[in-house]
């Protein structure tokens, strides 16, 4: 009873006011930036007398502000308390006002559906967009990509806390003035400009406060140029001790107080990312595991601490270590598969919290199919019924390539289906009927990692969440990841013979051995020589089966491993494949077309769950981006006769 009481009162919509900012032209000693020498705050009293407190902040140039965002309209009096004592220095607006209301107020968590997210006026919210994660010297800058975002129903971003850009308040860009044990302004001030346009369009964003590189010496490594690196005149010896040391500690205070003071007032601000992609940090490879789940408890626990307004605190990383997500308000993992597709869809996500894949991207960016990819990552986490699409990284390519219309096709998907307000809907198995047939294509949904789903029944066990424990690495098992190895066994029953055709997209430099096996004969093999460095390759590897029930077995004998991205068996598949999220009254269907196959293509869907009627039907193009309504007759679960028209649609059924 006391539970859904509490539900109840957190579904309350609730309502702020403001922002209105006071502002002291003051200075003291020391450094400004530090609460140990100058803990700086305003109190705020409203005409009714309530006493409201905020932090203040340095602005760089001489003067102390503080934000106010309030549950009440009215004048408020400011006055600036310095370490526990009141100070008679006046603020410039005099009575600061406030009287306008955020439209939504803040993002949270669903506290009913545990796969949403709710304003704080209970509109839900269901991200969809792509990163942005810092300013590329050849791209529009950053608030001209989000207003283009905005354009296009983008409602979801990721920017970086990055030095190369110069947002990193600790790494100042060849500054002359900057003093080491202060926040650098310039960035201070860039992401102010940043946070300035999400508010302006309206697009939410999580704030990356941490990224790996900074410090590791093996992923992505720019530890070696870090300030704090003692090589480079700093105070850490070691990148590891990054979550112990006392003094990184205080300085990542230092950072996330700053933080919380001048930006928390920001209604687009969705939640502060600690880090991104803390599993490649160098403590992680110094199995400190235990390290960064402490710092992450006590650096979550330091922002709601100070932050007014609650906003969510996450991370990214894999899933494994639960101690470390334990603290964070929903999960982050990101995926770098060749089958974008089965990673997201098939993706066996916690469901005490929301979750959602904040980075994905396809193997070759390059390729010809790169906008089905696109939308594999997007409509695989929304009709797996995440807490949101997937998140393409690459956002140079969204806009060198005009990828915008993949996501405004997704938000018109979004809003004519309804799908945010169907959060008990279940991903549903549909049955595809077609005149013919046509090659069955899929990938291994896994990255680097080691296979849990290795035997496979083709055509009928392919599921998403089968092959998303399906490596891509085909290991050796003599090689350095041992471990890993494990062959890739097809259990195939065809009609016809036929022929595997499996791509390999890249050899290890340590070289490898592709061997064939059916039913236990050797019948193809390849070898992927040894070079200097790992090598993206293009091969078609032929492996011929029989008709009727085979076992078709991969091995690799060489020295290293190969990735393969994708598995092409001819003639074992209908002309076109879906995948569905469904309720009895409803349904969102993605429809694609096989290569080869016609358009316009008539085929049956069954086993869609929904019960006998007519229901009101929306077909999209996700290719040209329009739609056609009609009404649909469901008969025995079955929609028949349906006529698409492009290599990629979404339908939308309601019943009534």
């Amino acid at each position: 009873m006391l539970t859904s009481l509490l539900a109840m009162a957190a579904l309350a919509p609730k309502t702020w006011y403001g922002p209105a900012t006071a502002t002291f032209s003051v200075e003291f000693g020391g450094n400004p930036y530090d609460p140990e020498q100058n803990d700086v705050r305003v109190r705020f009293l409203g005409d009714k007398g309530e006493p409201i407190e905020r932090i203040a902040y340095y602005d760089g140039n001489g003067a102390y502000k503080a934000v106010l965002v309030a549950e009440r309209p009215g004048r408020y009096m400011a006055t600036m308390i310095r370490n526990g004592k009141p100070s008679t220095q006046p603020a410039n607006e005099g009575v600061i006002e406030i009287k306008n209301p955020l439209p939504r107020g803040f993002i949270r968590p669903d506290t009913v559906n545990r796969n949403r997210f709710r304003w704080d006026n209970q509109e839900v919210y269901y991200p969809v967009g792509f990163n942005l994660g810092w300013q590329n010297g050849d791209l529009p800058p950053i608030p001209k990509q989000i207003e283009k975002m905005a354009a296009n129903g983008v409602n979801w971003t990721r920017i970086w806390s990055s030095s190369w850009d110069g947002k990193n308040p600790w790494w100042p860009q060849e500054d002359p003035e900057a003093i080491a044990d202060e926040l650098w302004a310039p960035a201070l001030g860039k992401w102010e400009a940043v946070i300035r346009a999400c508010d302006a369009y309206g697009v939410p964003f999580q704030m990356v406060l941490f990224n790996h590189g900074s410090f590791s010496s093996r992923v992505n490594p720019n530890w070696p140029d870090h300030p704090w690196n003692a090589a480079k005149g700093g105070f850490l010896k070691d990148a590891a001790d990054f979550f112990t040391d006392k003094e990184a500690k205080r300085r990542t205070k230092m950072w996330l107080r700053y933080a919380v003071a001048r930006y928390a007032a920001s209604p687009s601000l969705m939640a502060w990312e600690l880090f991104n992609e803390v599993e490649w940090v160098d403590a992680r490879y110094a199995n400190r595991w235990g390290d960064i789940a402490a710092w992450h408890k006590e650096m979550a626990a330091y922002i709601r601490e100070l932050d007014p307004y609650d906003h969510m605190v996450t991370t990214s990383s894999h899933m494994e270590e639960k101690e470390m997500w334990a603290t964070m308000d929903y999960y982050q993992p990101h995926t770098y598969p060749p089958d974008v597709l089965s990673a997201i869809g098939g993706a066996s996500l916690p469901q005490d919290k929301p979750g959602f894949f904040g980075e994905f991207g396809p193997p070759n960016l390059e390729a010809p199919d790169l906008r089905q990819r696109i939308r594999d990552g997007i409509y695989g986490g929304m009709l797996a019924n995440q807490a949101g699409a997937g998140m393409f990284w690459f956002w140079d390519h969204v806009e060198k390539k005009d990828l915008y219309g993949e996501f405004k096709n997704a938000a018109k998907v979004l809003q004519l289906s309804g799908l945010a307000n169907r959060p008990n809907a279940r991903p549903t198995a549909v049955r595809v009927t077609t005149p013919g047939r046509a090659d069955l294509s899929f990938g291994p949904g896994l990255g680097w990692g080691k296979t849990t789903n290795g035997t496979l029944s083709v055509p009928s066990g392919l599921s998403p969440g089968v092959l998303a424990g399906l490596s891509g690495y085909l290991q050796s098992s003599t090689g350095n990841n041992s471990a890993m190895a494990a062959p890739m066994v097809f259990q195939v029953d065809a009609p016809q013979a036929g022929t595997l055709t499996v791509k390999i997209g890249q050899s290890s430099k340590g070289g490898a051995k592709l061997n064939a096996l059916v039913n236990g004969k050797s019948v193809s093999a390849r070898d992927f020589p040894a070079a200097e460095k790992d090598a993206d390759i293009n091969v078609e590897f032929k492996v011929p089966f029989p008709a009727g029930r085979s076992e078709v077995r991969l091995e690799n004998t060489g020295a290293d491993w190969v990735r393969i991205d994708r598995f092409t068996f001819s003639g074992l598949a209908p002309q076109a494949s879906a995948m569905a999220l469904t309720e009895a009254d409803w349904a969102v269907v993605r429809l694609t077309v096989a290569s080869g196959a016609p358009t316009p293509l008539k085929l049956d869907l069954g086993a869609l769950g929904l019960t006998d009627g007519t229901f009101s039907a929306v077909l999209m193009d996700l290719e040209k981006g329009g739609s056609a309504s009609s009404a649909l007759e469901i008969k025995n679960g079955t929609v028949r006769d349906l006529s698409l028209t492009s290599a990629d649609s979404v339908l939308i059924l309601k019943k009534g």
